[in-house]
């Protein structure tokens, strides 16, 4: 592998990582919330 198709692979890797980092952060935020009320 080259180094373009490397940085191409972790970008789309930390793109992969942080939507799904988002997506638990949203969930468990919009439980906490229902939980409060």
């Amino acid at each position: 592998m080259n180094s373009i198709a490397i940085t191409f692979f972790s970008l789309g890797a930390i793109v992969l990582w942080g939507g799904l980092m988002l997506t638990l952060g949203i969930t468990i935020y919009n439980e906490k919330k229902l939980k409060m009320q």
